[in-house]
């Protein structure tokens, strides 16, 4: 248990630190409570898609040696789902659907792509803040 929270603020750390100052200024947007149970079975694979497009623009914009996304990804699944078959192959699934869908959006690099990973990190530091928040608090 201890090491699943440590893996996961480990997580939560590193997506604060890939955006910008800029991407982590506080939102104008009035935001809802979380929940007091997360529903893991929803979040996590969100969180799995998440890391998929991230990866994708880091392997596109900066080349085959990015991979850090990737490498969450596989603590992610050595964290959450080691040996849950099933439910590691839905995290894979949503990871790699995510990867495809920024392959399919996403042509080329530049300003455009730095803003969306700034929004997709964001969106990652929420979503782990979020499983943190469900551990901790």
């Amino acid at each position: 248990m201890m090491r699943r929270m440590r893996t996961l603020c480990l997580l939560c750390l590193s997506l604060v630190l890939a955006g910008p100052a800029e991407a982590q200024k506080p939102r104008d947007i009035v935001q809802t409570p979380i929940e007091d149970e997360v529903d893991r079975d929803r979040t996590l694979p969100f969180l799995a898609y998440t890391l998929g497009e991230l990866h994708y623009l880091a392997y596109a914009c900066e080349g085959p040696d990015a991979q850090e996304w990737r490498g969450r990804m596989v603590e992610l699944l050595a964290m959450e789902a080691a040996d849950n078959g099933r439910f590691r192959d839905r995290l894979i699934d949503s990871f790699n659907e995510g990867y495809r869908s920024q392959q399919r959006y996403r042509a080329r690099c530049g300003i455009e792509a730095d803003a969306e990973r700034r929004a997709l990190a964001h969106r990652g530091r929420d979503l782990s803040e979020m499983m943190r928040s469900a551990y901790f608090d």
